[in-house]
């Protein structure tokens, strides 16, 4: 499975895209903003980890509807600096982690 990791301009809906195949976990430009989206129709769920700078784990945050149009977010206090994306397979979940470049 192809993983990479994108910086996107400000402008852009992520500041950051954290991507496990075509699914992705976005952090907004002002590090406080999230979302967690399923692009694959394949059936496994898709969620991610945030951490914060000074306060590690932050919450977890899912796309709920899978694949359908959509996606999971949320907003946390403090600095995103990682992220770990995981996505659901019948081994077990996938997962990759990321920091969020300053």
């Amino acid at each position: 499975m192809l993983v990479l990791a994108a910086t996107l301009p400000a402008q852009s809906a992520s500041y950051f895209r954290a991507y496990l195949g075509s699914n992705y976990a976005g952090v907004g430009a002002d590090r406080e903003w999230v979302e967690v989206c399923d692009i694959e129709r394949d059936g496994n769920g898709v969620y991610a980890a945030f951490y914060v700078k000074y306060g590690g784990y932050a919450g977890t945050v899912r796309d709920g509807n899978g694949s359908s149009g959509g996606c999971g977010n949320a907003r946390f206090a403090g600095t995103i600096i990682g992220v770990e994306l995981c996505e659901d397979q019948v081994t077990g979940p996938l997962c990759d982690y990321w920091p969020v470049p300053s």
